[in-house]
């Protein structure tokens, strides 16, 4: 019996467009900075903000490598291994990133530094964001799935970003659980971030349907532990990735149609 569905956010329930690599952004992040009496050019903060995520994250071209192995059959293998301390997929929260930089160039309480790196991204953000809006059928449906579903997110994003995100939409109350990958420190398909979120609810992986955009991260990392998975397809999405296999397949983001689908499994369990 499916008791639980959980979520995906961007792409699921949420679009958005963001822009990491503008260079106006850390322009303004720099002027922005000069009032608090923190001296960065725009090219320094980006070099730093680049090099402080590639120091927790490992470079770019060795997590590539890594991702591609384990679509080769030997997922289940590369997670269990650890090299250097690190997971597969990892991830680090921006506001950690922010502290690290702000500390190279001043002394700050840890009140202050708090308080500091918590707005500089906010204000990343922000400038950064060229689009957001929730797909419409995304709260009509939430409002009858939670009366008779248990509702959580897993999504790979950054806590600092995305509650006040959920937030701007009012979608906090549908949801017992939000699992970030910013909090868990690794991102989907690693199954630690999943079972964050069914050990958070008490649920077992054949009770959840996990819904998401994303055939490699969220369609695999789901499937593998035991969830029935429903994959929401667009039209940027990638049309198959090999040995991965949705539950079931649902277009243009309609919820109702996902909510139908969970209904239909359990009269038939």
């Amino acid at each position: 019996m499916i008791t639980t569905i959980l979520f995906d956010i961007y792409g699921t329930l949420i679009d958005i467009v963001t822009d990491e690599s503008d260079a106006q952004v850390y322009e303004i992040l720099s002027k922005w900075l000069e009032y608090k009496y923190i001296y960065l050019s725009a090219d320094q903060l980006r070099w730093f903000y680049r090099e402080e995520f590639a120091r927790r994250l490992g470079s770019e071209e060795a997590r590539n490598r890594s991702e591609a192995d384990i679509f080769k059959n030997i997922i289940d293998e590369y997670e269990s291994r650890v090299v250097d301390k690190k997971e597969i997929f990892p991830d680090a929260d921006v506001r950690d990133v922010f502290k690290s930089i702000i500390l190279k160039f001043t002394s700050r309480t840890p009140e202050e530094l708090g308080h500091l790196s918590t707005d500089l991204a906010d204000l990343f953000r922000a400038s950064t964001r060229k689009r957001i809006f929730l797909y419409p059928t995304v709260k009509p449906a939430l409002e009858q799935m939670q009366k008779k579903y248990r509702l959580g997110i897993v999504s790979n994003a950054q806590e600092a970003f995305t509650m006040p995100e959920l937030g701007l939409y009012d979608l906090t109350r549908f949801f017992e659980t939000v699992v970030l990958s910013s909090e868990v420190g690794v991102k989907k398909p690693n199954s630690r971030i999943f079972t964050r979120a069914l050990s958070n609810l008490n649920v077992k992986p054949a009770e959840a349907v996990f819904v998401g955009n994303d055939l490699s991260a969220d369609i695999a990392g789901a499937s593998r532990l035991g969830m029935k998975t429903v994959y929401i397809m667009q039209k940027n999405n990638r049309p198959e990735v090999k040995g991965v296999t949705p539950d079931a397949v649902v277009s243009n983001v309609n919820l109702f149609e996902v909510m139908t689908l969970v209904d239909g499994w359990n009269s038939r369990a």
